[in-house]
């Protein structure tokens, strides 16, 4: 798991644990009704975590292949240098 990912597991742990413990009583926030944000909060970073953790295996898996996208590319030949996949003439034809 990425940094990004086990933050918003932490996040997610410490408001459930908050909001099970107001909704038991064990911690009486009568008076500070504020404290109750907590639930839509752990309700969102459940979901901020879904996502994040789905997309690690993702972005894993893009990093390696551009790594071997580029280890292929001869050590002389820059993006720079590269022929463009359509010619000047055929843009203006296309926009014709």
């Amino acid at each position: 798991m990425s940094r990004l990912t086990k933050t918003v597991f932490a996040v997610l742990v410490v408001n459930t644990i908050a909001s099970v413990l107001f909704l038991t009583g064990m911690v009486d926030v009568s008076g500070a009704p504020g404290l109750y944000a907590v639930f839509p909060l752990a309700a969102v970073s459940y979901g901020m975590f879904v996502i994040c953790f789905a997309l690690d295996k993702e972005v894993a898996r893009f990093d390696a292949e551009q790594h071997s996208h580029h280890d292929h590319v001869a050590p002389g030949v820059h993006p720079h240098n590269v022929e463009p996949l359509h010619s000047h003439d055929d843009q203006e034809s296309l926009a014709a």
